[in-house]
Protein backbone atom coordinates (compact mmCIF):
# COMPACT_ATOMS: atom_id res chain seq x y z
CA UNK A 1 0.00 0.00 0.00
CA UNK A 2 2.81 2.45 0.86
CA UNK A 3 4.16 2.22 -2.67
CA UNK A 4 0.85 3.08 -4.36
CA UNK A 5 0.83 6.31 -6.33
CA UNK A 6 -1.02 9.16 -4.60
CA UNK A 7 -4.25 10.28 -6.27
CA UNK A 8 -4.89 13.78 -7.53
CA UNK A 9 -8.40 14.86 -8.49
CA UNK A 10 -8.58 17.57 -11.14
CA UNK A 11 -11.60 19.90 -11.10
CA UNK A 12 -12.22 21.79 -14.37
CA UNK A 13 -12.70 25.42 -15.27
CA UNK A 14 -15.91 27.09 -16.44
CA UNK A 15 -16.37 24.74 -19.40
CA UNK A 16 -16.65 21.78 -17.02
CA UNK A 17 -15.49 19.27 -19.62
CA UNK A 18 -12.06 18.42 -18.23
CA UNK A 19 -10.79 18.38 -21.81
CA UNK A 20 -8.36 21.21 -21.15
CA UNK A 21 -6.36 19.06 -18.75
CA UNK A 22 -5.06 16.97 -21.65
CA UNK A 23 -1.64 18.66 -21.64
CA UNK A 24 -0.89 18.43 -17.94
CA UNK A 25 -2.29 14.93 -17.28
CA UNK A 26 0.62 13.06 -18.96
CA UNK A 27 3.11 14.94 -16.79
CA UNK A 28 1.13 14.34 -13.59
CA UNK A 29 0.54 10.68 -14.45
CA UNK A 30 4.24 9.96 -13.92
CA UNK A 31 3.71 10.49 -10.21
CA UNK A 32 -0.04 10.31 -9.55
CA UNK A 33 -3.13 8.35 -10.22
CA UNK A 34 -5.02 11.13 -11.99
CA UNK A 35 -8.80 11.48 -11.78
CA UNK A 36 -10.39 14.11 -14.02
CA UNK A 37 -13.84 15.25 -12.91
CA UNK A 38 -16.27 16.25 -15.66
CA UNK A 39 -19.28 18.32 -14.64
CA UNK A 40 -22.70 17.48 -16.08
CA UNK A 41 -24.28 20.14 -18.32
CA UNK A 42 -26.93 20.93 -15.71
CA UNK A 43 -27.91 24.61 -15.32
CA UNK A 44 -29.59 23.92 -11.97
CA UNK A 45 -26.28 23.20 -10.26
CA UNK A 46 -24.56 25.84 -8.16
CA UNK A 47 -21.38 25.52 -6.13
CA UNK A 48 -23.12 23.34 -3.52
CA UNK A 49 -24.16 20.92 -6.25
CA UNK A 50 -20.65 20.69 -7.68
CA UNK A 51 -19.23 20.07 -4.21
CA UNK A 52 -21.68 17.22 -3.66
CA UNK A 53 -20.82 15.73 -7.04
CA UNK A 54 -17.07 15.84 -6.29
CA UNK A 55 -17.54 14.39 -2.80
CA UNK A 56 -19.36 11.45 -4.35
CA UNK A 57 -16.56 11.05 -6.89
CA UNK A 58 -13.87 11.00 -4.19
CA UNK A 59 -15.68 8.69 -1.83
CA UNK A 60 -13.51 7.73 1.13
CA UNK A 61 -10.15 7.79 -0.66
CA UNK A 62 -7.26 10.03 0.47
CA UNK A 63 -6.59 12.53 -2.32
CA UNK A 64 -4.99 15.75 -3.39
CA UNK A 65 -7.43 18.13 -5.09
CA UNK A 66 -6.68 20.65 -7.83
CA UNK A 67 -9.26 23.32 -8.59
CA UNK A 68 -8.76 25.30 -11.77
CA UNK A 69 -10.39 28.71 -12.28
CA UNK A 70 -14.16 28.20 -11.70
CA UNK A 71 -13.44 25.19 -9.48
CA UNK A 72 -11.19 26.88 -6.94
CA UNK A 73 -14.10 27.40 -4.52
CA UNK A 74 -15.14 23.77 -5.02
CA UNK A 75 -11.66 22.60 -4.00
CA UNK A 76 -11.73 24.83 -0.91
CA UNK A 77 -15.15 23.60 0.21
CA UNK A 78 -14.25 19.95 -0.44
CA UNK A 79 -11.08 20.30 1.65
CA UNK A 80 -13.07 21.87 4.47
CA UNK A 81 -15.73 19.17 4.45
CA UNK A 82 -13.47 16.13 4.05
CA UNK A 83 -10.77 17.24 6.48
CA UNK A 84 -7.68 15.04 6.67
CA UNK A 85 -8.91 12.94 3.76
CA UNK A 86 -7.75 15.81 1.52
CA UNK A 87 -3.98 15.78 1.84
CA UNK A 88 -3.47 19.11 0.09
CA UNK A 89 -5.07 21.40 -2.47
CA UNK A 90 -3.75 23.17 -5.54
CA UNK A 91 -5.53 26.34 -6.62
CA UNK A 92 -4.72 27.14 -10.25
CA UNK A 93 -5.59 30.51 -11.82
CA UNK A 94 -8.49 30.85 -9.43
CA UNK A 95 -10.12 32.77 -6.59
CA UNK A 96 -11.82 32.39 -3.23
CA UNK A 97 -14.13 35.37 -3.78
CA UNK A 98 -15.77 36.61 -6.98
CA UNK A 99 -12.87 38.07 -8.99
CA UNK A 100 -14.93 40.90 -10.54
CA UNK A 101 -17.88 42.95 -9.25
CA UNK A 102 -21.01 40.80 -9.05
CA UNK A 103 -23.01 43.07 -11.36
CA UNK A 104 -20.35 42.82 -14.05
CA UNK A 105 -20.17 39.01 -13.91
CA UNK A 106 -23.97 38.75 -14.07
CA UNK A 107 -23.98 41.03 -17.08
CA UNK A 108 -21.35 38.81 -18.74
CA UNK A 109 -23.65 35.84 -18.08
CA UNK A 110 -26.22 37.43 -20.39
CA UNK A 111 -23.75 38.01 -23.25
CA UNK A 112 -23.35 35.31 -25.89
CA UNK A 113 -19.74 34.03 -25.71
CA UNK A 114 -19.38 34.25 -29.49
CA UNK A 115 -20.09 37.98 -29.26
CA UNK A 116 -16.53 38.38 -27.97
CA UNK A 117 -14.06 38.44 -30.89
CA UNK A 118 -12.04 35.25 -30.94
CA UNK A 119 -8.71 37.10 -30.91
CA UNK A 120 -9.72 39.10 -27.83
CA UNK A 121 -10.93 35.97 -26.03
CA UNK A 122 -7.72 34.12 -26.81
CA UNK A 123 -5.66 37.09 -25.63
CA UNK A 124 -7.52 37.05 -22.29
CA UNK A 125 -7.13 33.31 -21.85
CA UNK A 126 -3.68 32.64 -23.29
CA UNK A 127 -1.94 35.95 -23.79
CA UNK A 128 1.25 35.52 -25.80
CA UNK A 129 1.59 31.88 -24.72
CA UNK A 130 -1.04 30.16 -26.87
CA UNK A 131 -0.58 28.05 -29.96
CA UNK A 132 -2.84 27.07 -32.89
CA UNK A 133 -3.79 23.69 -31.43
CA UNK A 134 -4.85 25.19 -28.10
CA UNK A 135 -6.74 28.04 -29.75
CA UNK A 136 -8.63 25.54 -31.91
CA UNK A 137 -9.48 23.38 -28.89
CA UNK A 138 -10.80 26.37 -26.97
CA UNK A 139 -12.95 27.40 -29.93
CA UNK A 140 -14.49 23.92 -30.11
CA UNK A 141 -15.22 23.91 -26.37
CA UNK A 142 -16.73 27.41 -26.41
CA UNK A 143 -19.04 26.51 -29.28
CA UNK A 144 -20.13 23.32 -27.53
CA UNK A 145 -20.85 24.86 -24.12
CA UNK A 146 -24.54 25.14 -23.29
CA UNK A 147 -25.55 28.79 -22.92
CA UNK A 148 -27.81 28.15 -19.88
CA UNK A 149 -25.01 26.18 -18.18
CA UNK A 150 -22.45 28.90 -18.87
CA UNK A 151 -24.82 31.56 -17.54
CA UNK A 152 -25.57 29.52 -14.39
CA UNK A 153 -21.88 29.02 -13.67
CA UNK A 154 -21.12 32.70 -14.12
CA UNK A 155 -23.98 33.59 -11.77
CA UNK A 156 -22.50 31.17 -9.24
CA UNK A 157 -19.12 32.93 -9.56
CA UNK A 158 -20.83 36.31 -9.07
CA UNK A 159 -22.07 35.28 -5.65
CA UNK A 160 -19.22 33.15 -4.36
CA UNK A 161 -17.10 33.94 -1.31
CA UNK A 162 -15.32 31.06 0.42
CA UNK A 163 -12.69 33.25 2.08
CA UNK A 164 -13.69 32.19 5.60
CA UNK A 165 -13.68 28.51 4.57
CA UNK A 166 -10.24 28.99 3.03
CA UNK A 167 -8.85 30.58 6.17
CA UNK A 168 -10.03 27.63 8.27
CA UNK A 169 -8.27 25.00 6.15
CA UNK A 170 -5.56 22.98 7.85
CA UNK A 171 -4.23 21.11 4.81
CA UNK A 172 -1.19 22.27 2.79
CA UNK A 173 -2.09 24.71 -0.01
CA UNK A 174 -0.35 25.61 -3.25
CA UNK A 175 -1.59 28.45 -5.48
CA UNK A 176 -0.45 28.72 -9.10
CA UNK A 177 -1.09 31.90 -11.05
CA UNK A 178 -0.08 33.54 -14.31
CA UNK A 179 1.83 36.79 -14.12
CA UNK A 180 -0.22 38.12 -17.05
CA UNK A 181 -3.60 36.81 -15.88
CA UNK A 182 -5.93 39.79 -15.92
CA UNK A 183 -9.05 37.65 -16.13
CA UNK A 184 -8.46 36.59 -12.51
CA UNK A 185 -6.16 39.03 -10.73
CA UNK A 186 -3.23 37.43 -8.93
CA UNK A 187 -3.07 40.21 -6.33
CA UNK A 188 -6.21 39.03 -4.51
CA UNK A 189 -4.90 35.50 -4.31
CA UNK A 190 -1.51 36.74 -3.13
CA UNK A 191 -3.25 38.63 -0.33
CA UNK A 192 -5.23 35.67 1.04
CA UNK A 193 -2.26 33.32 0.66
CA UNK A 194 -0.12 35.78 2.63
CA UNK A 195 -2.74 36.00 5.37
CA UNK A 196 -3.39 32.27 5.51
CA UNK A 197 -0.03 30.76 6.37
CA UNK A 198 0.90 27.14 5.61
CA UNK A 199 0.46 27.96 1.96
CA UNK A 200 2.56 29.02 -0.99
CA UNK A 201 2.01 30.83 -4.28
CA UNK A 202 4.03 30.39 -7.46
CA UNK A 203 3.68 32.85 -10.34
CA UNK A 204 4.37 31.70 -13.91
CA UNK A 205 5.08 33.59 -17.12
CA UNK A 206 1.55 32.90 -18.36
CA UNK A 207 -1.93 34.31 -18.74
CA UNK A 208 -5.07 32.60 -17.38
CA UNK A 209 -4.53 29.20 -19.01
CA UNK A 210 -1.26 28.41 -17.25
CA UNK A 211 -1.96 24.67 -16.87
CA UNK A 212 -2.23 24.47 -20.65
CA UNK A 213 0.60 26.79 -21.70
CA UNK A 214 3.04 25.87 -18.89
CA UNK A 215 1.96 22.28 -18.37
CA UNK A 216 5.37 20.70 -17.68
CA UNK A 217 6.52 23.44 -15.31
CA UNK A 218 3.20 23.48 -13.46
CA UNK A 219 3.22 19.69 -13.09
CA UNK A 220 6.74 19.80 -11.65
CA UNK A 221 5.66 22.31 -9.00
CA UNK A 222 2.55 20.27 -8.16
CA UNK A 223 4.58 17.08 -7.74
CA UNK A 224 7.13 18.79 -5.51
CA UNK A 225 4.34 20.32 -3.46
CA UNK A 226 2.66 16.98 -2.84
CA UNK A 227 5.95 15.38 -1.82
CA UNK A 228 6.45 18.12 0.78
CA UNK A 229 2.81 17.87 1.85
CA UNK A 230 3.14 14.11 2.33
CA UNK A 231 6.10 14.64 4.65
CA UNK A 232 4.26 17.39 6.51
CA UNK A 233 1.14 15.27 6.91
CA UNK A 234 3.24 12.30 8.10
CA UNK A 235 4.96 14.39 10.76
CA UNK A 236 1.63 15.80 11.89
Amino acid sequence: MANEAPEIVLLPGLDGTGELFDRIVPHLARHFTVTVVRYPPDPTLGYAGYVELVRHKIGSRPVYVLGESFSGPVAVLIAGQLGAQVQGIVLAATFVKNPWPSWFIRRCARVHPLATPRNLRDAMLMGAYGDPELRSKVETIVQGLSLPVRAARLRAVAGVDVTADFMRLSCPILALHGRSDWLVSKSRMQKVIGEKGRSRMIVFPAAHMLLQTQAAAAATEIIEFTKSAAEENYEA
